[in-house]
């Protein structure tokens, strides 16, 4: 314990220290449960320098900087690392809030507006449900602690310190976050599926018995076809959205190694 408390306030140890710690800074930022507004960034902060502190030792010790100009862009390089990482999970979240923003708008429940604690904006009540739901299913497979757990990996695959190119890695990123469509389309598009074909039917009624009125009664309509829609869909949507939040770190880890290759070139 002593060695160990020794290692770790010792002067060759602090630039490893200082670069995980820009590196955990980097996932805290966007990663699912640990960006969270409503945990207070002292709390954030606490984790950083305990996680960083029990990092330091399994981490190779990077070079000690000679000059003070050679400080930020290392720093830089471990914050994009942690990015990525982070990213991984996040997109999971962010597709449930852009999936709950279609299906509101598709149904009328875009008016109501609440404040989301999650992304700290304001969002359709719809975006509540889906937020916190993807934020439990996140929580229940062990989400939060498999981003730390690939990290703690990504410290040999990308060693503190090492440079990442800025092509290389802004690409992967970008990749990662052009998934958030893809997976909103998929949980909202049942809904959207069954509310375009409401629509459709209510037109055809609508213009072959004009006296019905059937366009008054289409909210009401759309409406309950869509919660019915999104009752039966719930299960497929909780199935998805828990391999994704599964398969995560093997894509932090994806990115990490893109960025790792970035490094070398």
């Amino acid at each position: 314990m002593e060695s160990a408390l020794s290692q770790l306030f010792s002067p060759t140890s602090w630039p490893a220290f200082v670069l995980i710690s820009c590196r955990l800074a980097g996932l805290m930022v966007v990663a699912p449960i640990w960006s969270l507004a409503s945990v207070p960034r002292t709390v954030r902060g606490a984790f950083v320098v305990v996680i960083a502190a029990v990092l330091v030792p399994m981490s190779p010790a990077p070079p000690f900087p000679d000059r003070i100009l050679s400080i930020p862009l290392p720093m830089l390089s471990e914050f994009v690392v942690g990015l990525g990482i982070g990213m991984a999970a996040a997109v999971i979240i962010h597709a449930m809030l852009l999936a709950s923003e279609v299906v509101a708008l598709q149904t009328g429940l875009s008016l109501g507006q609440l404040l989301s604690p999650s992304i700290d904006t304001g969002g359709p009540a719809l975006s509540q449900l889906y937020g916190l739901m993807g934020l439990a299913v996140f929580v229940s497979v062990g989400g939060p602690m498999s981003l730390i757990e690939a990290l703690a990996r990504s410290l040999d695959q990308v060693p503190p310190g090492s440079i990442i190119a800025v092509e290389g890695g802004g690409a992967a990123l970008l990749r990662v976050a052009g998934q958030i469509f893809g997976y909103a389309v998929q949980i909202a598009g049942p809904v959207m599926v069954a509310v375009t074909v409401t629509n459709v039917a209510i037109a055809i009624i609508s213009r072959a018995v004009p006296q019905l009125n059937a366009m008054a009664m289409s909210f009401a309509i759309t409406l309950g076809i869509s919660l019915l829609m999104f009752g039966v869909s719930l299960p497929l949507v909780v199935r998805a959205v828990g391999r994704w939040s599964v398969e995560a770190p093997n894509v932090a880890g994806a990115v990490v190694g893109e960025l790792s290759a970035a490094g070398a070139r």
